[in-house]
């Protein structure tokens, strides 16, 4: 939870510094790499940190070092694939391979793929008008040819070029982007934890899941290009209750914007985790933990609280309906006159 609380213990707050090549174990290999998971580790303390059975730890980040070393079209984001068909042929995978891309970069590979899988020659050429940021795909051929990015989930590489989730198909040997093309694919990242607590929510539309209680402890914007290293150091800091009473391991894992483990290609990263202590039952500081005090609604209550709304809803209307009627009768009775 991410509050602001008065530190009123004789505990000094700690400061403990991970690198992640440090670690004690890394989880699984990169998904485009192959390589060890460096986004994705635990890490074993010898120095354990306790704390007291009336006292509560809050843990938070105070500075986080990241390597942009993953890239903006991959296997693991799931944006480098959709199916291309001409007219007359069979249908096409067209995958580009995981790398990091800018626009130039995407219009060669992409129109050498085309012409590669094109049993028409190669008559296919890209062009990007910066102007309306949109990518324009023609043939010199006549025969149409199609883009389809309904199958496999291919919703995210429709993103990347500038399309919807729909089959396209070409007029007048031309196929224009729907909307501005998108090569911040990733603009931001979480750092997740294994502490137990649900301390930030995400909103998703995958898995049928609208939201989802998760550990993590930041979201780090990208402010910096593909190579250099992204420095963040939050001006307010999301403070995390745990219920531990001693800190032994630890867990953090670096994820997209759409909750994947990142591949950071073997590179390490770093943070620094503060700790800080608090006694809810201090006397003049809170006479009881505050968390007790948070209202928590069910489903049921929910309910229960929107049909009552919608009942007295309905109510009111019908008050105003018969009020309304009684001026109408009232008026037609003094016209009568």
């Amino acid at each position: 939870m991410s509050a602001s609380y008065s530190l009123n213990t004789k505990t000094t707050s700690v400061n403990i510094h991970i690198n992640s090549e440090d670690a004690t174990n890394f989880v699984g290999n990169g998904v485009d790499s192959g390589l060890i998971n460096t986004s994705d580790f635990v890490i074993v303390l010898e120095d354990i940190v306790n704390c007291d059975e009336d006292t509560n730890m809050l843990v938070s980040i105070q500075s986080i070092e990241i390597p942009y070393t993953f890239y903006n079209v991959s296997n693991a984001i799931n944006n480098n694939k959709f199916y291309f068909l001409e007219q007359g042929s069979e249908t096409q995978l067209i995958t580009l391979p995981s790398q990091n891309y800018n626009v130039n970069t995407i219009i060669e590979t992409l129109t050498d793929l085309l012409n590669q899988a094109s049993n028409l020659g190669s008559p296919y050429s890209i062009t990007y008008n910066s102007n309306t940021g949109k990518f324009v795909f023609e043939s010199s051929n006549s025969a149409s040819f199609y883009f389809d990015f309904t199958q496999d989930n291919q919703s995210r590489t429709a993103k990347l070029l500038g399309f919807f989730p729909l089959q396209y198909s070409s007029s007048n040997q031309k196929i224009t982007s729907q909307t501005i093309i998108n090569m911040n694919t990733i603009p931001f990242l979480f750092l997740d934890t294994n502490f137990g607590a649900s301390g930030s929510i995400i909103t998703t539309n995958q898995q049928n899941m609208r939201t989802f209680g998760t550990g993590v402890l930041i979201k780090v914007p990208i402010n910096e290009d593909f190579g250099d290293i992204i420095n963040f150091q939050p001006n307010n800091r999301h403070t995390l209750i745990i219920e531990r009473k001693r800190i032994h391991t630890l867990r953090f894992t670096l994820k997209d914007n759409y909750y994947n483990t990142l591949d950071l290609n073997a590179i390490p990263f770093s943070l620094t985790l503060t700790i800080d202590f608090v006694d809810f039952g201090s006397s003049g500081i809170y006479n009881n933990d505050p968390r007790d005090e948070m209202v928590k609604l069910t489903r049921e209550d929910v309910n229960e609280n929107l049909t009552r709304a919608l009942i007295q809803q309905g109510e009111e209307a019908l008050e105003n309906y018969e009020e309304r009627n009684k001026l109408i009768n009232l008026l037609d009775l003094n016209q009568s006159k």
